[in-house]
């Protein structure tokens, strides 16, 4: 399914963003990898208008002044939801953007209908560093490593991307800050993890279903951090229901269940 890019002048400056599919508004937050136009993302589009900001340093684009934190990424994309959406849309955060799904539910809660958590990071809790060598992170990223070929960046974008990130997280594994304001969230939530996930430990997950109210925690076997390409299809049966159904989203999928 093609996707429209479009631009939006916010208080900040202007940023890039890309709208695909028809249906309910769901606001999608990339990874630090940058956008990747994936199955799973592809498929949400099939029920969903979903909507891609890029956020500042990313995927070529230039930083924004007084955008520096992943709060400030976070209020940035409370602007863009009310000035593009218009209305309480349905969240979902990838890795990175998960981290900025979490503050945006808490400091902007009429932004957030349903929350889905993809492999967040901001509360690595008990993980090591990010490697630094591509080729290293890649093993990490994916179990299978040969379905991201299509989605990998050239060197320069890459290297821009890792800036990007390596600017914002400021070195933080856990977000303390965060983890104390987990019980304020009030979206309903569905965190997922990657059974084979060596850069987001299980134990974050633990610590997000212990602290956030209203959530559920799943686990997608097979599957390395990268979820949504190595296993696409696993992943959006799971989201969509969620989406769908809210708290009992919880069904029957037979043999090819999560």
């Amino acid at each position: 399914m093609p996707a429209n890019r479009m631009d939006v002048t916010l208080s900040t400056g202007t940023i890039p963003y890309f709208v695909l599919g028809d249906g309910r508004p769901l606001l999608y937050l990339h990874a630090a990898g940058g956008l990747q136009f994936t199955p799973f993302l592809q498929g949400l589009a099939q029920t969903h208008r979903v909507f891609v900001p890029i956020a500042p340093g990313f995927e070529g684009t230039a930083h924004l002044p007084g955008i520096e934190t992943v709060p400030h990424l976070a209020g940035l994309a409370a602007e863009f939801a009310q000035k593009v959406i218009g209305r309480t849309c349905d969240v979902i955060g990838h890795s990175f953007g998960g981290w900025i799904a979490l503050w945006l539910a808490l400091n902007h809660p009429d932004c957030v209908d349903h929350l889905v958590l993809e492999a967040p990071s901001g509360l690595r809790v008990g993980a090591t560093p990010t490697p630094r060598n591509p080729d290293e992170l890649r093993r990490k990223l994916y179990a299978y490593p040969d379905k991201a070929k299509p989605f990998l960046k050239s060197p320069e974008i890459a290297n821009g991307n890792a800036e990007a990130f390596a600017r914002y997280q400021a070195g933080t594994l856990v977000d303390e800050a965060l983890l104390a304001r987990l019980p304020e969230i009030k979206a309903r939530t569905l965190i997922v993890l990657a059974g084979r996930d060596e850069l987001i430990p299980a134990k974050t997950g633990q610590v997000l279903k212990q602290r956030i109210p209203f959530s559920h925690l799943a686990y997608i076997y097979d599957a390395a951090h990268g979820i949504e390409v190595d296993q696409p299809e696993r992943l959006l049966r799971l989201a969509k229901a969620f989406l769908e159904r809210g708290e009992a989203y919880i069904v029957n999928f037979g043999d090819e269940a999560a």
